[in-house]
């Protein structure tokens, strides 16, 4: 070997002198090794476990573990950009200091954690001035709670905070911390700003773990929902009633949960009283106290009155007691929703775990499940008990009693129906359009009846009615008479769902009428022309005894009550005549056009003889007001309606009758429900008012109302109706006991005036 070989070689060999520094450098080449080892073993097992609380509760202590170079940690989690410590371990904290950190919450650039969340890398600080130090944009809320963790760790100390990086999300940061004191371990090293790479790379692989472990528990949860509700579900469809639907439901509720006790409490809401309906592992005392509870006295009223869910401890003074002396802990109380009304309240007890585990996104939609399948059981119940009672009623009725749907499909029929028509059975949802011949259906002049003047046909149309007269086929198979009462069935918006019909045979009773309307004519007939010339007869003596230089008094005033008792009988056989010429159809109206002021006024003054001390008023907005009409019948109503108000008017009341014309676009037009311009008039006085009960039957042939001063036949406000009728008008009453009445008609304006008032 050369000389030059021998120095080169020399050269290559460590120098004594270096012996110290090469050793280093291989220590810490086998220390970084085995740290990286260390992590890579942690990662590892991180990466296998499926239970997020698991990796949050080992993550720190595991990892100060590994790392000589940390002896304490803080996991923070992000909540909406709140950092809140999830596991601490290893900081040398007081109790009262430890669990004032572990309920702290941190802003985003708050703190070291704080910081490194806000800038999403991580922050390194080394200080001999305490924690403290090593943030200092803490906030006046935490401020003390850092200074006092300050006073209980060394003044020397390094911090890393690292965060938990999945992709471009911050989903935490882990706060590491070197306490400075190297008699903690043998092993101990400084932690050192260029840890920080291998840090980072392994917190990335520690939130990528804690990210697939939730995604993986939720699937879960997911999947225990899924088949929870299924059981519900299944629960619920095969339950006989409603104390099975609860035992049943009760039971899987409570092999979800880690709790054997639990119950399952309904609301009565007519006594506001909660009632145990199942039961399952409460002591005889708690069964006791929820057999029967005031909802005000409950340890779950919150629950019921504002229907969310309720997790704590026991209390003894929300009377709780018995189940702290079995050895529970805790409570949760869950609402039965059915919309937005709570049916009930799930009550579950158990250990102090109760509330962690109690899964409320797992339990709130099974409670709402179950709240509505309450809700649905007793509306059925209630609506089998009100159908009963409706069937009940409906049977119970002498009458025919038929209801049909919205089209007019018959859905349900009384026996006295089914007898009145002769039928064993009803067609049930048979067609309108088929009634008509299936029931020969007829008026009383025996024409065949449309389809829209069927009385379902007309309740449906939103029409009441009362004693509609048909001739059908009845229980004799003969043709028989029968009387229709009608009224639309509405729902609560108002809108028609279907009609129910009422109906009896009047045969008999129709033929009595008929007879007693015909002895009537005849007798009215024979009548008319003795008490025509006896009238004739009294006006002349009358008229004689008046002209007399010397008429008596007493003869005069005799005569004047015997003319005026002669023209009321008169007028009253008038009335049966015209009854029996309506019924015939001989009635022909001679329109003419008329001056209706005029014609009332000169009314009027016929009626003033006749008024004695009542006050008689005539009110008209214009002075001519033209109608068309047949002035002997209008003079006729006229008449009827002034006589009826001076009858049941008190002495020197006053009566007033009013004309106006009434545009269709008028505010009285829409009150009075008419469709075209009219010549209104109204009569009112100041008498006792009509029942509301009598006033829908003033208008019916020989009905009178209930009076002491009823007197005649009943037929004067018959007749009117009939005469405004014919006219293509319209008649109505309007009166309030005690404060007198109205009585109103109203004619069609000729089409020239409409016209004219229109421009």
């Amino acid at each position: 070997m050369t000389e030059r070989q021998q120095a080169r070689r020399r050269e290559r060999r460590p120098r004594d002198s270096d012996a110290p520094a090469v050793r280093r450098l291989s220590v810490a080449a086998e220390t970084a090794t085995a740290q990286v080892t260390s992590l890579l073993k942690l990662s590892s097992y991180l990466v296998s476990v499926l239970d997020p609380h698991e990796i949050l509760s080992s993550l720190v202590p595991r990892l100060v573990e590994a790392l000589p170079s940390v002896q304490a940690g803080v996991l923070w989690i992000d909540h909406n950009g709140r950092l809140r410590p999830t596991a601490i371990f290893g900081l040398p904290l007081d109790q009262h200091t430890e669990q004032a950190l572990i309920t702290c919450q941190l802003r985003s650039g708050e703190g070291l954690a704080g910081l490194a969340l806000q800038r999403s890398e991580p922050q390194f600080v080394d200080t001999p001035l305490g924690y403290r130090d090593t943030a200092e944009l803490i906030g006046t809320a935490n401020d003390q709670l850092f200074h006092q963790i300050s006073e209980q760790l060394p003044r020397r100390l390094t911090a890393a905070a690292v965060p938990l990086r999945v992709g471009a999300e911050t989903i935490g940061v882990i706060e590491l911390i070197n306490l400075g004191d190297r008699g903690l371990s043998p092993d101990w090293r400084a932690l050192e700003r260029a840890d920080i790479p291998v840090l980072q790379t392994f917190a990335n692989l520690a939130a990528s773990a804690l990210k697939n472990a939730q995604l993986y528990a939720e699937a879960q949860r997911s999947e225990r929902r899924l088949k929870a509700f299924d059981a519900v579900v299944t629960a619920i469809q095969t339950a006989t009633d409603l104390p099975d639907l609860v035992r049943s439901v009760l039971d899987v509720v409570l092999e979800l949960l880690p709790t054997t006790a639990g119950a399952l409490l309904l609301l009565n809401p007519v006594v506001d009283q909660l009632d145990l309906a199942a039961q399952q592992g409460l002591p005889p005392a708690g069964v006791d106290l929820f057999a029967r509870m005031p909802v005000s006295e409950s340890p779950c009223a919150e629950v019921v009155h504002f229907g969310q869910p309720m997790q704590r401890p026991l209390l003894e003074e929300r009377g709780e007691g018995p189940f702290l002396t079995a050895g529970m802990a805790a409570c949760a109380y869950f609402p039965l929703l059915a919309g937005g009304t709570v049916a009930g309240v799930l009550a579950l007890f158990g250990d102090t775990n109760l509330t962690l585990l109690s899964d409320k996104d797992l339990l709130m939609p099974i409670c709402n499940q179950v709240g509505f399948a309450i809700a649905n059981v007793r509306l059925y119940a209630d609506s089998t008990s009100e159908r009963r009672k409706l069937n009940t009623v409906v049977t119970s009725i002498a009458e025919g009693v038929v209801l049909c749907d919205a089209l007019g499909r018959l859905t349900l029929a009384n026996e006295a129906a089914l007898a009145l028509l002769g039928l064993d059975s009803l067609p049930f949802e048979q067609p309108l359009a088929e009634m008509p011949d299936f029931y020969r259906m007829r008026d009383l002049d025996g024409r065949p009846l449309d389809l829209d003047n069927l009385p379902f046909t007309r309740a449906l149309a939103g029409e009441v009615f009362q004693d509609y007269r048909l001739q059908l086929r009845g229980s004799s198979g003969d043709e028989t008479v029968m009387s229709f009462s009608g009224a639309p069935a509405r729902t609560d918006d108002g809108t028609i769902e279907g009609a129910v019909v009422v109906f009896r045979d009047v045969t008999a009773s129709q033929k009595l009428e008929r007879a007693k309307d015909e002895f009537l004519a005849v007798a009215a007939h024979e009548l008319r022309s003795p008490l025509a010339a006896v009238r004739s007869y009294a006006d002349l003596l009358l008229r004689r005894e008046q002209q007399r230089s010397e008429a008596d008094p007493r003869d005069l005033h005799g005569l004047t009550i015997l003319t005026q008792q002669v023209s009321h009988m008169l007028r009253m056989v008038d009335n049966l005549l015209d009854v029996s010429r309506i019924d015939a159809g001989q009635i022909d109206l001679q329109l003419q056009r008329t001056n209706l002021v005029t014609l009332a006024s000169q009314v009027l003054d016929q009626q003033r003889p006749a008024a004695g001390a009542h006050r008689l008023a005539l009110e008209a907005d214009e002075d001519v007001i033209i109608v068309e009409c047949d002035t002997l019948r209008i003079r006729q109503v006229l008449t009827n309606l002034i006589s009826n108000a001076i009858k049941y008017s008190p002495a020197e009341g006053g009566i007033t009758l009013r004309l106006r014309r009434v545009d269709v676009s008028s505010p009285e037009a829409a009150e009075w429900a008419l469709d075209w311009p009219a010549a209104v008039v109204c009569v009112t006085d100041e008498g006792g008012g009509i029942p509301l009960e009598q006033q829908a039957r003033l208008f019916q042939r020989y009905y009178r109302a209930r009076s002491s001063r009823a007197e005649g036949l009943g037929l004067g406000l018959y007749l009117s109706r009939q005469f405004v009728q014919m006219h293509g008008g319209a008649i109505w009453v309007e009166s309030v006991e005690g404060a007198g009445s109205t009585f109103a008609f109203a004619l069609p304006l000729p089409h020239e005036e409409s016209q004219d008032e229109e421009l």
